[in-house]
């Protein structure tokens, strides 16, 4: 039996949203849905998708209208869904998606205080964002992106900024980890900001490129990405006390501290959650 596609109206129901995600619309598949929606006690709300916050947290939303969608509409959902395997995007999408699987693993494991868990995570994050950011999008995507796209020159220099800061936030936070430390406001501040910069690139960033790319360009660039996925090799995790106390511990300490201030500072009231709410 053939799974309905439902076009799905929210409102966002977190008390201090006033971003863009606060009321919307999907199209999904009526299982699809239903999962949604058992995922959360209240009748008539449903679970928000992957991603569907802009800051990367899951909420709840109000399902102000569900009915089911034309053939159309169906059809093109479906032929979105069933993408050609060699559309870079489409690859590039699903790699965000494991990387965001990642992220809840760090998250969990510094809630449990697991050094060693982190000290794997981490090392397999930092190999993702080398091979997915620096290599496949800045060697490969950003270059064919500055001369076709009107806004490149502006958009990719922000872009490269996040890689750098992602790379050097993860090197500080494993630093630490080799001198039995876990960096909370480093590590806090890294999840927001790669959430909400995968969330950027997804929704925004790359269907802006994909409708300049010609057919010949995406598959010169898919060709291209596979040679480096190929000739990529993985940083070796290694023993996180072999090399003893960092030099900079009470850098990276007094680091911590600066980042944790400026989270505070920056929020009204205490510690900054999804969309600006504090804690009291």
């Amino acid at each position: 039996m053939t799974d309905k596609m439902l076009s799905v109206t929210y409102q966002c129901q977190h008390p201090s949203c006033q971003v863009f995600c606060k009321k919307g619309e999907f199209v999904m598949t009526e299982s699809y849905f239903k999962e949604l929606t058992d995922a959360v006690p209240d009748e008539g709300y449903f679970k928000s998708p992957p991603r569907a916050c802009r800051m990367g947290f899951a909420q709840q939303y109000l399902a102000v209208d569900v009915k089911e969608e034309t053939e159309e509409v169906a059809a093109a959902a479906t032929a979105e869904k069933e993408k050609a395997p060699d559309n870079i995007f489409t690859i590039l999408t699903e790699e965000h998606k494991r990387v965001s699987t990642k992220l809840d693993a760090l998250e969990m494991a510094a809630r449990k205080r697991d050094l060693d868990a982190l000290w794997e995570i981490s090392a397999d994050m930092l190999n993702d964002i080398i091979l997915h950011s620096i290599k496949k999008e800045e060697d490969a995507l950003f270059p064919v992106v500055e001369k076709k796209v009107e806004a490149g020159s502006f958009l990719m220099p922000i872009m490269k900024e996040d890689h750098i800061e992602f790379v050097s936030m993860l090197h500080g936070f494993r630093c630490a980890l080799q001198d039995g430390e876990i960096l909370d406001g480093v590590l806090s501040t890294l999840l927001v900001n790669l959430r909400n910069h995968i969330r950027k690139e997804d929704d925004e960033f790359f269907p802006i490129i994909e409708e300049e790319l010609t057919a010949a360009e995406m598959k010169e660039l898919f060709d291209v990405m596979k040679l480096i996925e190929e000739d990529h090799i993985p940083m070796e995790l290694g023993e996180r006390t072999a090399q003893g106390l960092s030099p900079f511990i009470e850098d990276r300490k007094r680091m911590n501290i600066e980042i944790s201030a400026l989270k505070s500072l920056s929020s009204v009231g205490g510690e900054s959650f999804c969309c600006g709410c504090t804690s009291t």
